[in-house]
């Protein structure tokens, strides 16, 4: 970042904190003018990426009469092979980066490295997710605009020098502010932000997350207004405008006993349907990195086999089955139906006039769909395409709902609700499943939705979602890759609050430091005359090499015969690791746990080598209680 713009904005934050300072604010309140700036780009970024998907895509797939004609069916296999050979170039070629989903890495840093995202990671994220969707890769916007946020929100704590411990709540701020413009619901973005990204309901991270994402919903709609000529803006991807009027399931609601049964079984669909994608996607994932292909050929060989699949489906559903060129109108969806973020494809699903088709054929279209829904995803994102799974999973929950309702049909049991409220309410439970947020999914769903009667359906539906996805594989689809990356996912208060505190926050002991090839008789006199029991050892450099703890000084004790003939370096700890002062007290505690020592070596993030002090177990306690009584 160039030093006039790092400059101006470290003074321009030191006379924001002042101000504030005099007004009687505390420190963490300068992110309200931060979260305000992070709303507004954001939004700009956010609306910028849609064009471009809408541009790519409209250039790919306009020609109706050709692509599904028999002359030209097969690019349906080579447009996401080529979109998928143009990420997995760019990637390993410019970007030189490891593949990921943009949610997973946003958490990866706000646990790791306490929010520092490279602010090109934006740009990156725009260009390669904006191609694998355009070109029909089935992936989703929203994980996308959630790194895209969160790179833009780093960028900005970057500018201003805000402190370290700051960080993380501006990039939920970004993280809100990009679903709150993409789905037009700056509730369910502050929802999903708290629940999933930071795991913190405090009012200090609570505050900005609010105001930023609803700045950028406004800003949003402003320069959809401004730019698109209307007097109305809706979401960017959004669901039918007049669901209200729907005939579908505008009169359903929750009203008696007798739809209970039906919902708890539809979570259970749904939960098991989110399970399915979870778990197949990292095998997926894991088979495309055993396969011998080179990186960067990966995802093209996802967007093909991708395509094969559409192939299938349109031959299969459109033209042998019902004599069409394809299942859902090229109106409403120009791809197949289960290509790219699928919003097209749902919007009928959840009118009635979708359903009156035979119901065998039904059946077997909405379970094909869920199928190919599943593994296409699976497909593009394990092999390395970009995009997010929210889109996917909504998708998936839509067929998951309208096909338990056709099934209820099909057996002759009163599915109670009609198949446009079963594909709504499995939308959320399908998400809520997947990511194992269930409020943010309720609330998601009631914005894009505006219907209030879907709310108390939703809640049963997606929390016996959530619980059946727990019951069945404990992770989500976020947390079990953070897991395969070495990084433990706590929940609850206490993991909250050990994230806000780094090392250099704790009162830490002096460092004894010896050479390995001190006479441990020495290091019995100096243990003695300083009432030292834990000591460093270092080499010829004075760099790290293991730890004496007291508890390896009384077992040397115990052979009195060798210990004129031993070192210091010969009973030292190797393994103990050192912790560094940017890390915080959730990670310290877990490698506290890892290895039975009292005290751990800190050494300074710019240089790992030399050991600048010692953190105890005991100084972690007391710094931990004393911010439970802030």
């Amino acid at each position: 970042m160039p030093p006039a713009i790092t400059s101006f904005g470290l003074q321009s934050r030191l006379l924001m904190t002042r101000l504030m300072t005099r007004i009687g604010l505390r420190e963490h309140y300068i992110l309200l003018p931060m979260a305000f700036v992070v709303g507004v780009v954001t939004a700009a970024a956010a609306v910028a990426f849609h064009g471009l998907i809408d541009l790519i895509r409209d250039r790919l797939y306009t020609h109706p009469d050709f692509l599904y004609s028999t002359r030209g069916i097969f690019l349906l296999v080579l447009l996401p092979a080529l979109g998928g050979l143009c990420v997995g170039a760019f990637v390993v070629y410019v970007l030189r980066a490891r593949e990921g989903h943009g949610v997973v890495d946003v958490m990866e840093s706000v646990m790791r490295n306490r929010g520092v995202i490279p602010p090109r990671s934006a740009i990156e994220k725009i260009l390669t997710s904006a191609v694998t969707i355009g070109s029909g890769g089935s992936a989703g916007a929203e994980g996308p605009i959630v790194q895209i946020g969160a790179a833009i929100a780093s960028g900005v704590g970057m500018i201003f020098q805000i402190s370290r411990q700051h960080m993380p709540v501006l990039i939920g701020c970004g993280c809100a502010a990009g679903i709150s413009a993409i789905f037009d619901a700056p509730i369910g973005g502050v929802l999903f932000t708290l629940e999933v990204i930071l795991l913190d309901f405090s009012i200090r991270a609570f505050a900005p997350v609010v105001l930023c994402s609803v700045v950028a919903n406004v800003t949003t709609r402003a320069i959809l207004i401004h730019f698109g000529g209307t007097t109305a803006a809706h979401a960017i991807f959004a669901l039918p405008t007049n669901m209200a009027s729907s005939p579908s399931f505008a009169l359903d609601t929750l009203t008696g006993w007798r739809g209970l049964p039906h919902l708890v079984v539809l979570g259970v669909f749904c939960g098991l349907s989110g399970v399915a994608m979870t778990r197949l996607m990292y095998a997926t994932d894991e088979q495309f990195h055993k396969l011998k292909v080179h990186r960067s050929l990966r995802p093209a060989v996802g967007g093909a086999l991708l395509g094969l699949i559409g192939l299938i489906y349109i031959v299969i559903f459109g033209w042998i089955w019902i004599g069409q060129p394809k299942p859902i109108e090229f109106a409403n969806y120009p791809m197949p139906a289960f290509f790219g973020d699928g919003y097209g494809a749902v919007q009928p699903m959840l009118a009635a006039g979708f359903y009156h088709r035979p119901q065998l054929y039904l059946l077997a279209l909405l379970f094909f769909l869920c199928l190919a829904k599943i593994v296409g995803t699976c497909l593009t994102l394990g092999s390395g395409g970009s995009g997010g799974i929210i889109a996917p999973s909504l998708f998936l929950g839509a067929t998951t709902g309208a096909f338990l309702n056709v099934l209820l049909n099909v057996l002759h049991l009163d599915p109670v609700f009609r198949p446009g409220f079963y594909a709504t309410i499995g939308m959320g439970a399908v998400l809520a499943a997947v990511v194992h947020g269930p409020l943010s999914a309720i609330l998601i769903l009631f914005e894009v939705t505006d219907q209030r009667n879907i709310i108390l359906p939703a809640m049963l539906a997606c929390v016996t979602a959530t619980g059946v996805a727990r019951w069945v594989f404990p992770d989500s689809v976020y947390t079990l890759t953070l897991r395969r990356r070495g990084v433990r996912v706590g929940t609850g208060v206490d993991m909250t609050v050990l994230r806000r505190i780094m090392v250099e926050q704790v009162k830490m002991e002096p460092v004894t430091a010896l050479p390995a090839t001190t006479p441990f008789e020495r290091l019995l006199q100096i243990s003695a005359g300083t009432a030292t029991s834990d000591f460093v050892i270092v080499d010829d450099q004075g760099n790290y090499q293991g730890m004496v703890t007291g508890d390896d000084v009384k077992t040397a004790l115990l052979a009195r015969e060798a210990i004129p003939l031993l070192l210091a370096g010969d009973i030292a700890r190797e393994d103990l690791p050192r912790v560094k002062n940017t890390d915080d007290l959730a990670s310290v505690l877990e490698t506290f746990s890892r290895y039975e020592v009292a005290r751990l070596p800190v050494c300074l993030s710019t240089n790992i080598d030399r050991v600048v002090g010692l953190i105890s177990r005991r100084e972690l306690m007391n710094r931990y209680y004393l911010a439970l009584q802030n």
